[in-house]
């Protein structure tokens, strides 16, 4: 089980060029469910680029000890304090700043060309000042690498939840194919690179401010991308955008100054107005119900002042 963005699903890749299997995606809150779900009557479950959720984490914990078979968890985002999910049957392979496809590239050991997928995963998340990412790349020309994870990236958020597709993905980059020679994927790209860049042009007549964060709602196109065009327009240091999805906002925060934890931010922020929320210092996503966005922005610009004094 795998998250669907660029570095999960590079991840999921090099775990299935080595173990085989079935690839299945899914997000921290998800994952509870889709666990019980999917990894029902097999004999080991890996476990890809999902941060944990505090609020399932207890239900979690036990349905991992239960599970007969072996669990493999790796994982970058930085871990609740206090969570843990460690358990006889449970290997938990954790370092925060290389990206999981790099992590799990060095505990699985596949063919050595294949780092080649894991770094793509790695420019995906703007994971690449790792050591291990320096002297692969030393090995890759780097214009046609960037070439070939920028048609990835783009082209996975143009598929967005169509996981037949990913699959299909993920079975071609096993194998190594390029991204730019899988089926579509390349005009997917394409489309998608015009859509934010109509998005970005949009940018300045959707922003609006409050205190510490510029945000926008619905903007047509990635989140994670309008989030960091809405606070560069607005001079702020952090930018959320958000989209309707049954009811809830989710959305993506990027932040410009160093000083914010917006995975700290997030996670104090998103439970009082039920939601959630976690990822990176810089880089995170969150959901809270539409009814209770102006709280959660009044809460999270709280937080983030407090962060930045």
């Amino acid at each position: 089980m795998a998250h669907g963005d660029a570095d999960g699903v590079t991840a999921a890749a090099i775990v299935k060029s080595v173990l085989g299997g079935d690839v299945y995606f899914t997000h921290p809150v998800g994952l509870l469910e889709d666990f019980r779900s999917y990894a029902r009557g097999a004999d080991m479950a890996v476990i890809l680029d999902i941060s944990l959720d505090e609020a399932s984490l207890g239900a979690l914990r036990s349905e991992f000890r239960s599970f007969p078979g072996k669990i493999l968890y790796i994982d970058h985002h930085p871990i609740p304090p206090h969570a843990t999910i460690e358990a006889p049957n449970v290997e938990v392979v954790h370092e925060e700043g290389p990206c999981a496809a790099e992590l799990a590239f060095r505990r699985l050991k596949p063919a050595r060309d294949m780092s080649r997928v894991a770094l793509y995963g790695a420019i995906g998340d703007y994971a690449v000042d790792t050591e291990w990412v320096r002297a692969a790349m030393a090995e890759w020309d780097i214009k046609t690498l960037f070439l070939e994870a920028g048609v990835l990236v783009l082209g996975l958020d143009r598929i967005g939840r169509n996981y037949e597709l990913k699959r299909k993905v993920v079975e071609e980059l096993s194998r190594n194919a390029l991204p730019s020679s899988v089926p579509v994927l390349l005009n997917l790209a394409a489309e998608q690179a015009k859509e934010i860049e109509e998005m970005r042009l949009r940018i300045p007549q959707l922003v609006k401010t409050r205190g510490l964060i510029a945000y926008v709602v619905e903007p047509g196109a990635s989140v994670g991308l309008a989030a960091f065009y809405a606070a560069v327009e607005a001079g702020k240091p952090v930018g959320v955008a958000v989209e309707e999805r049954k009811g809830m906002y989710v959305g993506s925060a990027r932040a410009r100054d160093a000083r914010i934890d917006l995975n700290a931010a997030l996670r104090a922020a998103t439970p009082k107005c039920g939601g959630s929320g976690g990822g990176h210092p810089r880089a995170a996503g969150f959901r809270v119900p539409i009814n209770r966005f102006d709280y959660f922005l009044n809460e999270l610009e709280r937080v983030l002042a407090e962060q930045l004094k």
